[in-house]
């Protein structure tokens, strides 16, 4: 794969990864504002913030992994470059558990101030 192939391949990654995000914060801030009004129509609300965070798991760590193995195809060449060298180091795990405790945190906490 030619060098203007992968970055184009690797700014749509970004791109969805970034998209996958602002539709979830967007969901959330949106839950955030009914539940702040008090009137609350709990069961459907539920089903939105449940609904919200395994959108959220399913396709933000399906874009990390789609991350993960871009950089694992890299040919030797890119391999060796500085890009090449961070993206192997990059903590994969640690980036995927952050990501699933930050909406997971999000949901109970949402789903606590309905439920409670």
């Amino acid at each position: 794969m030619d060098r203007q192939t992968r970055a184009i391949t690797f700014s749509a990654i970004g791109r969805d990864f970034q998209l996958i995000n602002v539709i979830c914060i967007f969901a959330n801030v949106v839950t955030l504002s009914l539940i702040c009004t008090g009137n609350v129509a709990v069961v459907p609300l539920s089903i939105v913030i449940i609904g919200t965070l395994v959108f959220a798991l399913i396709a933000g760590l399906n874009q990390i992994d789609t991350f993960k193995a871009w950089i694992m195809d890299m040919d030797k060449q890119d391999a060796e470059s500085n890009m090449g060298i961070q993206g192997q180091k990059a903590p994969f795990a640690m980036w995927k558990t952050v990501f699933s405790l930050t909406y997971l945190f999000i949901a109970l906490g949402q789903l606590y101030e309905i439920l409670l």
